[in-house]
């Protein structure tokens, strides 16, 4: 307070302003009553430097360097700035607005004009590798994939839909900076190798794609910060692999619980940014979804979001989701069908390879027959996955266990009636198909 140009001026003008309220301070003195506020909750940086003094009253400009690096103005005009004006004053400074980071907005002053405020100004590149020092969520890195032969289409008298689910993409960065996946990436090959030489109608991922484990809601881990820019670029790369593997397959992605997770951590914690677009782009998907994160429209791949709710339709009969139901202790197939005796249900979620058909009478006496099949997973199975039964040591590794889950894929023959499904085991990276084994390239 002593050394406070404001205070003395208030002091001199009314020796016992602290009695007063502000808004009879600031109509004896001049000041703004938010400037008076800030200044009694000790918030100011009014000072005896000239350069500095002003922004907590209402006639001045201000210049402020803090102690993170970064650094904040305060200018007075007779129009609000916009953000072209605020580019501008960066450039008088001596920066290149396009080689920092900076937010920025006004506030009317009673006396007439605006207080231009820009804060936070510091060069994008802060770490010695040029990077942000924490770095920021943004598209997946694209890449091109080209094989070496044009995929032939076997002949088939029925159309074919190939199912995969549960590859949850995600990493533990470890100590000693090596990044430990969650996802099989043998098993995916797998997955892979059976578009390529099947060449299905339809491929149909059935959730959770993405593990997104540092957007979940449930226990942290420190491993988890600084890893879903590596999934999303990962999850990118796989995705063009299928596609140009398929090149004539219809791909769809069925949003899971933990594909979910991106909305819902961006609900929770940045309700403002929820739904943003590129500008001029009304139709697209916001700019923090996975279609776009992905790249998803680059490779021609379908998304369906809004889990559990996400469905798409091999048939009438036959539906793929990702699903809700998870029975620990017997099969969750066997739900489906009992729930829905007239549908056929594909489903992931639970990462068990399973078929259940049921029976029941029609209208006619006629046998009505229906199945629920799950294609397992692609991810891993021996504890790296996030789960109720992992468990962490010491060092931040993950504990080995025997999860009961089974990696593999589902293929499903239909028209427009009918549909006969088949599940196939993966194990390290083999699967058998017709006695014949199908493995990574």
């Amino acid at each position: 307070m002593s050394r406070c140009k404001f205070a003395a001026d208030l002091g001199a003008a009314i020796p016992t302003w602290d009695n007063l309220s502000s808004r009879e301070t600031a109509r004896i003195t001049g000041y703004s009553k938010s400037a008076i506020n800030t200044h009694r909750a000790g918030k100011c940086i009014c000072t005896d430097d000239v350069t500095s003094k002003a922004a907590a009253t209402n006639q001045g400009e201000s210049e402020q360097h803090n102690a993170d690096g970064s650094s904040s103005y305060v200018r007075i005009s007779d129009k609000a700035w916009g953000y072209e004006d605020y580019r501008e004053f960066i450039r008088s400074v001596g920066q290149d607005p396009d080689k920092v980071t900076f937010t920025w907005g006004w506030t009317s002053n009673p006396a007439g004009g605006f207080w231009n405020k820009l804060n936070n100004v510091r060069p994008i590149g802060a770490t010695a590798n040029g990077e942000p020092s924490w770095p920021i969520i943004q598209q997946a890195a694209p890449v091109t994939v080209s094989l070496k032969a044009t995929p032939v289409k076997p002949p088939r008298d029925m159309k074919l839909a190939l199912k995969g689910a549960d590859t949850q993409i995600g990493y533990r960065l470890l100590p000693d900076g090596t990044m430990d996946p969650f996802h099989d990436a043998a098993a995916m090959e797998c997955f892979v190798q059976a578009a390529l030489q099947y060449q299905p109608d339809k491929i149909q991922i059935l959730g959770d794609f993405l593990d997104l484990a540092s957007q979940g809601r449930f226990a942290q881990e420190a491993a988890f910060a600084n890893t879903t820019q590596a999934a999303l670029d990962t999850g990118h790369e796989f995705l063009a692999k299928l596609r140009a593997a398929a090149p004539d397959a219809e791909i769809i992605i069925i949003e899971g619980n933990h594909d979910k997770r991106m909305q819902n951590f961006i609900e929770a914690n940045a309700i403002a940014a929820f739904g943003l677009k590129r500008a001029g782009l009304p139709k697209s998907w916001p700019v923090m979804s996975l279609p776009y994160l992905l790249r998803l429209d680059e490779l021609n791949i379908q998304y369906v979001d809004a889990y559990p709710a996400a469905t798409n339709w091999d048939n009438d009969t036959t539906r793929n989701i990702h699903g809700t139901k998870a029975n620990s202790k017997g099969s969750t197939t066997s739900q489906y069908v009992h729930e829905h005796p007239h549908l056929n249900t594909w489903a992931g979620h639970t990462h068990r390879t399973e078929i259940t058909y049921h029976s029941v009478i029609g209208a006619r006496g006629e046998a009505i027959e229906s199945y629920s099949a799950n294609p397992g997973c692609l991810c891993r199975t021996d504890g790296a996955v996030p789960s109720v039964h992992g468990a962490i040591s010491a060092d931040g590794r993950a504990a080995r266990i025997v999860e009961n889950w089974q990696q593999g894929f589902g293929m499903a023959y239909y028209n427009d009636t009918q549909s006969w499904p088949f599940v196939y085991r993966i194990r390290d990276g083999v699967a058998l198909m017709g006695g014949m084994e199908l493995t990574a390239a």
